[in-house]
C-alpha cells in the first residue's frame, strides 16, 4: 500500500507542477510536466515490485483482502467490498485488453497508464471511504469509457479531440477529485453532488465523441455500399 501511495504522490506532484508552470510553459509543453512524473512513478511501481509484477485485477485483489483483514467486518461490509471488487475487475478488464495494441504508441500509452494511476488511486481513497460508493462508481465507470473509446479514437486521427482527452486525463479529472478529497466529511456530504455533475458533463462530452465516431463510420459505410452497387448491380 505504501507504494502505490507514493506513486499517487508523484503523479499528484506532476499535476501540482505543472499548475505553477502554466503561465510559463506552452500547453502542450506543459502537459508532458504530468507525464512524466507519471511514467516515473509507474517505473517506480514496477522497481518495487520486484519479481511479483501484478496487473490491476490482481492489484484490485490484494487491496479488497487486505481491507477485509484489517478489524472484524460485518456481513454487510463484505458484501459490500465483493461487489465493490468485481465492479472494480469489470472496469478494470477493458483497460487490460486494450493495453498490448496501445501501450507502446507515445501518444496514448502514457494516457492509459495514468487512467490505470487514477483508477487504483481511486479503488483505494474509497476503500479509505474518502470517497462514496456512487462516486468510486461513476468515476471507475468514466476512466473504462475512455479506454474503450482510445482504439477509435486513434483511428479518427482527430487532433482536437486527442488534445480533450489527454486534457481530461491528466488535468481535468484530478483536478476536480483532489480538492474533493481535501474537504471534511460533512462539506464532502454537501459539495459531492458538484463533483457527480462534472463527472456526468464529462460522460455527455464522451457521447459526442461516439457520435462523432459513428458518423464517421456511417459515410463509410455509404460509400462502400455505393461502390457495390456500382460494380455489382445488375441493369
Amino acid at each position: 500500500m505504501t507504494r502505490y501511495k507514493l506513486a499517487g504522490g508523484i503523479s499528484l506532484l506532476g499535476f501540482i507542477a505543472s499548475l505553477f508552470t502554466a503561465p510559463f510553459l506552452p500547453e502542450i509543453v506543459n502537459l508532458l510536466i504530468p507525464t512524466l512524473f507519471s511514467l516515473a512513478a509507474i517505473a517506480l511501481l514496477s522497481r518495487l515490485s520486484g519479481a511479483k509484477p501484478q496487473g490491476p485485477e490482481a492489484q484490485i485483489n490484494e487491496r479488497v483482502n487486505h481491507a477485509g483483514t484489517s478489524g472484524a467486518p460485518t456481513q454487510a461490509q463484505n458484501l459490500n467490498q465483493n461487489h465493490d471488487q468485481d465492479q472494480a475487475q469489470d472496469q478494470a478488464r477493458p483497460a487490460a485488453e486494450n493495453a498490448p495494441e496501445i501501450e507502446k504508441d507515445p501518444f496514448w500509452g502514457p494516457v492509459m497508464e495514468y487512467i490505470q494511476v487514477t483508477e487504483e488511486m481511486v479503488i483505494s481513497e474509497g476503500q479509505k471511504n474518502n470517497l462514496d460508493d456512487e462516486i468510486v462508481e461513476k468515476t471507475l465507470s468514466l476512466l473504462a469509457r475512455v479506454n474503450r473509446l482510445i482504439p477509435q479514437l486513434k483511428t479518427l486521427h482527430d487532433g482536437n479531440i486527442n488534445h480533450n482527452i489527454q486534457r481530461l486525463i491528466f488535468k481535468d479529472l484530478n483536478g476536480a477529485i483532489n480538492p474533493f478529497l481535501n474537504l471534511s466529511g460533512e462539506a464532502k456530504r454537501q459539495n459531492r453532488r458538484l463533483l457527480l455533475t462534472g463527472i456526468k458533463d464529462i460522460n455527455t462530452k464522451l457521447s459526442s465523441y461516439v457520435e462523432t465516431i459513428e458518423h464517421r463510420d456511417l459515410i463509410e459505410l455509404q460509400t462502400r455500399v455505393d461502390l457495390i452497387q456500382q460494380r455489382y448491380r445488375s441493369n
